[in-house]
């Protein structure tokens, strides 16, 4: 018979609920899952394109502008599936979305190794199924996951997501390169990315959607349990949050979502011209395949380390302010990688526009969750994407096109600042949209 306690008042047990949710934290397991799942899938396919393309185009004699096309038809395929994706989250989850990305990314990868020796082959496959898979295995679905996890700490948790992406092309670039040296073909480039995906397809099975599915809450905080002041002040977030979920609709009346469009689309069309065209750019001007690989490299390892302190900083510094001064350093640093030649000069360069490239990467979908509310996150990102990404696909086979006919990427240079330029503009005067309920009360 068990003992009562010593002032004779019964103790009272826990509720299942409350036994739930005192377990430990899931949203961790989940952050930690999407590190490696980005680590593998993105790290070893997204940006070890930068080190295997150059391979192809060298071993097939194509030329740049026509073998670059897939890429811009990649990115074009990415945004037009966004909304079939946003609709498979919503209907079946993300583990499940996740999971029949990656084996279409992993059958997309069997077919570029067995079947591809002409442009069009690879333009069909890269093209085509590389960019779906890119859409139903790409980040939406880490970041969906982990905006219902964490309100607090949103933005930090998603640079800590996001930098497995950029550490796992860190390590892929010199595995790539070593790879694909010792067998001689880029095929066997792109199996390493193969069996980097089936790891990735392991990992999905332990992801867990929502907090609700277990009986936990974002945050780890019971939002109806009786809370202390230090606890209420510790969990409450320092920078805007839209207490509303906004319609499609309401999101395109307001004019924050085209200053967001204008940065976004700047920002990732920088990062694929130069993960495109990088390589080819700095062999153009002299420099060495090694140390072609060590600045590429530098720019990936930078993409990497900017994002958690971007994130950081995002969770305690309004975004307009952080991503205008972000921007102006990307600016800088783009106008340095054009005009320096030097190695110390381009690996500075490269350094630094991967630490504002990777920041961007953790702000962007803190920011658009921040205005528009966190339930209203796939569904806007499922039409922002076919908006956005046809433009940003232009920067692959665009830059192509410049070199092949000006003989230099100098127009492509001045195109991305140009664009970086009317960013840093957007970022300044990027304020919080007011909701309808806020513009009129007392239609509430």
């Amino acid at each position: 018979m068990a003992s009562e306690p010593a002032d004779g008042v019964s103790e009272q047990q826990p509720t299942p609920e409350e036994s739930q949710s005192r377990r430990k934290f899931y949203g961790w397991n989940n952050a930690a899952l999407f590190f490696l799942i980005q680590f593998t899938a993105s790290g070893f396919v997204y940006f070890a394109y930068a080190a295997i393309f150059p391979a192809m185009v060298e071993a097939m004699n194509w030329n740049r502008g026509e073998a670059s096309i897939a890429h811009s038809l990649s990115f074009l395929t990415l945004g037009l599936s966004y909304p079939l994706t946003a609709w498979l989250i919503g209907k079946k989850g993300v583990r499940f979305t996740l999971t029949i990305g990656l084996l279409l990314m992993a059958s997309s990868l069997a077919l570029t190794i067995i079947v591809v020796s002409e442009i069009w082959h690879w333009t069909v496959i890269w093209g085509l199924l590389m960019g779906m898979a890119n859409a139903l295995a790409g980040p939406l679905c880490g970041q969906t996951v982990i905006i219902n996890w964490f309100n607090a700490k949103r933005a930090t948790v998603l640079g800590i997501i996001l930098t497995g992406s950029a550490a796992g092309g860190f390590f892929a670039q010199p595995v790539m390169i070593q790879v694909m040296e010792i067998f001689g073909s880029w095929q066997s480039g792109w199996l390493v990315s193969l069996a980097a995906v089936i790891l990735a397809l392991i990992l999905t099975q332990l992801v867990v959607n929502r907090p609700q599915d277990i009986g936990q809450y974002a945050d780890n905080i019971n939002p109806n349990a009786v809370q202390d002041s230090a606890q209420k002040k510790a969990a409450a977030p320092r920078t805007y949050r839209s207490e509303y979920s906004w319609t499609i609709r309401q999101v395109f009346r307001t004019r924050a979502v085209f200053l967001i469009m204008m940065i976004n689309i700047s920002y990732l069309g920088i990062g694929t011209f130069l993960l495109t065209h990088g390589a080819l750019y700095l062999s153009d001007i002299g420099i060495s395949k090694i140390e072609t690989a060590s600045i590429v490299s530098i720019f990936i390892i930078g993409s990497g380390l900017g994002r958690v302190p971007a994130g950081w900083l995002g969770d305690r510094i309004e975004l307009r302010w952080l991503m205008a001064a972000m921007m102006v350093v990307m600016l800088a640093s783009f106008i340095m990688l054009w005009q320096i030649h030097t190695i110390a000069g381009l690996g500075s360069a490269a350094f630094i526009l991967g630490l504002c490239y990777g920041g961007f990467f953790a702000l962007a979908p803190a920011l658009t969750s921040n205005f528009f509310g966190p339930e209203s996150f796939a569904k806007i990102n499922s039409v922002f994407a076919p908006l956005l990404l046809p433009f940003v696909a232009t920067a692959p086979a665009g830059a192509g096109y410049i070199f092949d006919i000006y003989g230099s990427y100098d127009r492509a240079f001045l195109i991305g600042t140009i664009l970086l330029g009317l960013s840093v503009i957007a970022a300044i005067f990027l304020a919080p949209p007011k909701h309808v309920a806020e513009l009129n009360p007392a239609n509430i």
